[in-house]
Parts: structure tokens; C-alpha cells; sequence
């Protein structure tokens, strides 16, 4: 199933998920942008430093044996790609994306770093972090990233847990974390 229908199962019967799942399957989705950013390889070994630039629950999968994937690299983007976006396109689903993604800037993996900040976010609430349904309106909150902390939404939240959802959803993108496996 996808982490989404997880998400919405859990919002339906007013459950949260326990701490540790979440940072369990967070971590796992880590170590797969991971690879993705700094791990994958071409053919003749060249790093392909690989931006998904669409992480959301849709996009992951959890097995009944405990595997959970990143999927749907349709819109990824590869430092080797040749051609472009075609300007002020936007690529992604607007609830998860950064900042620098939603004013059309230059995108590196830090962007999603931020997404799955965002995803983390919802698994440890229980809640969008952006609950607008109005496209303007959705775009301005993500461009601004003026965020909760979430220990206002669930108190129990571990203080270190709680930086670290915060530094993944830095507005400036120079404040996060600089890899997928430092926010691991």
C-alpha cells in the first residue's frame, strides 16, 4: 500500500502512528533518496546526483513484509538529463513541496530533504501541514514555509525529534541538512 493509504487510514480511525514506525519509515525513505542523490551511477559509473522533486506518501510504498520504496521517478531530475523544465512549470503535487520549488528556483536534493520534512511532519501529527485546498492560496503558505512546530499539534513529540523536523523544513534550503544521510 502506499504511505498515503496508510496516512488516511490512520486519520479515519483518529490514530497516530507510533513514534518509532514513523522514524522508522522515515529512515528508510532516507536511505533511499540516498542513493538517489549521491549513490546512483550511469552506465560508465558517473554519478547521476538524481533530485526525485515529487516525495509524498503517494510516492512510497510499505509491504506487508515491512519494505517501503520511493517510487515514481517520472519527474526526477538528473545532474547528466540533458534538456530542461520548461519554465514556470511547476512538477510535483503543491502540499509537498519546498519553498524553492513552488517559485520555480534551481532544485538540488535539499528540495527533497524538505518534502519528506513535510511527509515526517504528518506521520508524527496526523495532519497536513498546509490545509488549503485553493491553489494561490497553497502555493503563497509553501512559498513562505512559516510552519508549526508540531509538538503544538501532539505535545508528546521528543524535543530532538521535533529539530529535526524542523531543520528538514528550513526555508532556507542552506539550513537544512546538507544530505539525506545527515537527516538519517
Amino acid at each position: 500500500v502506499t504511505l498515503h493509504d496508510v496516512l488516511s487510514h490512520h486519520r479515519l480511525t483518529n490514530e497516530l502512528l507510533p513514534t518509532s514506525v514513523v522514524c522508522w519509515l522515515v529512515r528508510q525513505i532516507l536511505e533511499g533518496l540516498k542513493y538517489a542523490h549521491s549513490g546512483a551511477r550511469d552506465r560508465r559509473g558517473k554519478l547521476l546526483h538524481i533530485v526525485h522533486r515529487d516525495v509524498s506518501p503517494q510516492n512510497m510504498l510499505v509491504s506487508m513484509d515491512g519494505d517501503v520504496k520511493l517510487v515514481a521517478f517520472g519527474i526526477a531530475k538528473s545532474a547528466l538529463r540533458v534538456g530542461q523544465t520548461q519554465s514556470g512549470v511547476l512538477n510535483g503535487k503543491f502540499y509537498y513541496m519546498s519553498p524553492e520549488q513552488a517559485t520555480g528556483e534551481t532544485l538540488d536534493h535539499r528540495t527533497d530533504i524538505f518534502s519528506l520534512g513535510i511527509v515526517l511532519y504528518e506521520l508524527l501529527t496526523g495532519e497536513l501541514l498546509y490545509k488549503d485546498d485553493d491553489d494561490i492560496t497553497l502555493l503563497s503558505k509553501v512559498r513562505r514555509a512559516d510552519i508549526l512546530p508540531p509538538s503544538q499539534i501532539r505535545p508528546e513529540i521528543p524535543p530532538r525529534l521535533e529539530q529535526i523536523v524542523m531543520k528538514a523544513l528550513a526555508r532556507d534550503r542552506a539550513s537544512r541538512y546538507p544530505s539525506a544521510q545527515h537527516m538519517q
